[in-house]
């Protein structure tokens, strides 16, 4: 990889980095937000899902528009809104407000996934793609994990506000050092084979290739680029089948972002090791991603997603019959390298599904129906909190979603390609 393809897996690895901090501080910070406020945990439901709800709509509306304007366009101008939404978060005063500002910061970011999806997966090498589109998707676990690490010190210290602060000062960051990335090649050539700028990211790229040695494929140049391509032959059964499991997935993933601080809490742990603990399935998240995608690269995404889904539906049962302490610890990783792991294989199998013309509209679009699980995780999450349920009985009953996603993944047929 030269350089310039380096640079681009690095900067759009950040920006997901950054973008699993901001989803994560929030339900970090709902525990200390309760007291300072004298509310219910359970207020704080729609001011988790705001950052999700964002997602879905910007992935959705915005997110596409990197398919017309560029991929290094979008990103810059999503980082930028996601970076000054996050600061401003810092400043709310309510609940309502706090649901505003994270509704907002989840545009910035869903509209900025896309690209960094396409991007990383046409500047990567074809042989290591998935590896390293593995490689990228685990920046949301990690920036997660690590936030579950900064939080406490900086909750002691500057209060929740610090937090936001702090989240919003990097994605500006990589907004300015996105200005210095290539634009996309094949999204240069199929808008005009002659852009100065294909020669001049080809020198960055790979020197040896001139231009007119470029060719791309007939259907790349002329298939649409609506949504509705995504569930028309040859691409209905498997674009289905990734919405249900990225669904499901994410209603599980989220119910334990947005809510194991608490559930942890009312388990009896206290405060500080809740916050770690809390972050321990996106640290499973990322060994088991980037194992997964080491299968996806030997064509065994199948065997993959559907080990993973299983380990993960044993494991969340099981903390209906094991004790706490060290073995929830354990239980915690291998569900985090079930669920988060599956997800970074579903992240990097939605980018290799359909070719550059329609590629990060597939991405926008696989974004769009998991924010529904997204969203409704938060959600039900609080209602099932607000009802009393045991924590136990609440983390058992997410093996039915993780089961539904397996039998999913067993009808999957290997029939994509990478693009």
């Amino acid at each position: 990889m030269s350089a310039a393809q380096l640079a681009v897996v690095a900067l759009c690895t950040a920006a997901l980095i950054l973008d699993g901090y901001d989803i994560q501080v929030m339900a970090l910070t709902v525990p200390s937000l309760a007291r300072s406020w004298a509310l219910p945990p359970s207020d704080f439901g729609w001011a988790l899902s705001g950052v999700v709800i964002g997602i879905t709509v910007g992935s959705g509306v915005l997110g596409p528009l990197g398919d017309r304007f560029g991929r290094r366009t979008m990103l810059i101008a999503a980082m930028a809104t996601a970076g000054i939404a996050t600061a401003a978060t810092a400043l709310a005063t309510s609940p309502a407000q706090f649901v505003f500002w994270r509704c907002l910061t989840g545009a910035g970011l869903g509209a900025g996934i896309p690209s960094c999806a396409a991007l990383t997966s046409e500047f990567s090498p074809v042989a290591n793609r998935s590896w390293v589109m593995g490689l990228m998707n685990s920046g949301p676990p990690i920036g997660a994990f690590s936030a579950g690490l900064i939080a406490p010190a900086v909750l002691e210290t500057f209060g929740w506000r610090g937090t936001f602060v702090i989240g919003g000062v990097g994605p500006l960051l990589i907004a300015v050092l996105a200005l210095g990335l290539p634009e996309s090649l094949k999204f240069l050539y199929v808008r005009s084979p002659s852009d100065p700028r294909i020669a001049r990211s080809l020198r960055k790229v790979a020197p040896e290739v001139h231009p007119s040695a470029l060719q791309v494929r007939a259907p790349e140049l002329t298939e649409r680029r609506s949504p509705r391509d995504l569930i028309k032959p040859p691409y209905l059964r498997r674009t289905l089948l990734l919405w249900a499991m990225v669904c499901l997935n994410l209603f599980n993933l989220y119910v334990l972002v947005s809510w194991l601080p608490t559930i942890l809490e009312q388990s009896g742990w206290n405060h500080a090791a809740s916050l770690i603990g809390a972050v321990l399935i996106q640290a499973g998240g990322v060994i088991g991603g980037l194992s997964m995608s080491r299968f996806l690269d030997r064509g065994a995404t199948k065997s993959a997603l559907i080990g993973g889904f299983t380990l993960s539906a044993v494991c969340l049962a099981s903390f209906a019959v094991l004790p706490g302490g060290a073995v929830w610890i354990v239980l915690l990783l291998l569900v985090g390298a079930g669920i988060s792991g599956s997800q970074l294989s579903l992240n990097t199998l939605s980018a290799a599904y359909y070719p550059p013309s329609i590629k990060a509209t597939g991405v926008a679009w696989a974004l769009v129906i998991g924010g529904v699980g997204s969203t409704v995780g938060p959600l039900v999450g609080a209602g099932l909190i607000a009802r009393h349920l045991t924590p136990v009985t609440i983390v058992a009953l997410l093996a039915f979603p993780s089961l539904l996603c397996a039998v999913c993944a067993a009808q999957l047929r290997q029939e994509w390609q990478a693009h």
